[in-house]
């Protein structure tokens, strides 16, 4: 099961959800450790492991990277079988009511995903597509990523916050 995370979320908030999630396994960069996790982490106990992505300094004690971690691996692997039912994604609301609520996920849906971007968005192997929400929310997540992975669309995945000059210039070089 996974459960991303809206990047602009400050340090509480962060904390709350992976509090809430009962999370074991954070997958970041080291700059939002850094900034939001890092100082908390003594009060995550479920928090086993951080994998950081991309440049890793090793000044970020408690992490590994993941890169390392990806090239030392096998490339031989079993996919586990997983039951349609079976918890896939916990996706948290916004907590502006109070405490953040999780909405879990299955396997199945992916169905449902699948069949949307199929109809709605009419998705094909040979499109390239952007979902411009942000992947730390169920649209970017769902709408963004899984769906259009399983037609095998070429994605765009903008995690950084509104700037026009930026996706102006996505949308150039696409």
């Amino acid at each position: 099961m996974f459960c991303p995370l809206f990047p602009a979320f400050g340090p509480a908030p962060v904390a709350e959800r992976l509090r809430l999630g009962n999370v074991r396994v954070l997958v970041t960069t080291d700059e939002l450790y850094r900034r939001k996790v890092a100082e908390q982490r003594e009060q995550l106990p479920e928090l086993e492991h951080v994998l950081i992505v991309g440049p890793y300094p090793e000044a970020s004690p408690g992490t590994c990277s993941f890169d390392a971690l990806l090239a030392a691996a096998t490339e031989e692997f079993a996919v586990p079988d997983t039951d349609p039912q079976e918890m896939a994604l916990l996706h948290f609301t916004s907590g502006t009511t109070g405490t953040p609520k999780g909405a879990i996920h299955v396997h199945e849906a992916v169905v449902a995903h699948h069949a949307t971007a199929a109809f709605a968005l009419d998705l094909h192997p040979e499109d390239v597509f952007w979902c411009t929400a942000d992947p730390g929310w169920v649209t970017g997540t769902s709408y963004g990523i899984i769906a259009p992975l399983t037609h095998g669309v070429t994605l765009v995945v903008d995690a950084g916050d509104y700037e026009a000059r930026r996706w102006y210039g996505i949308l150039a070089s696409g």
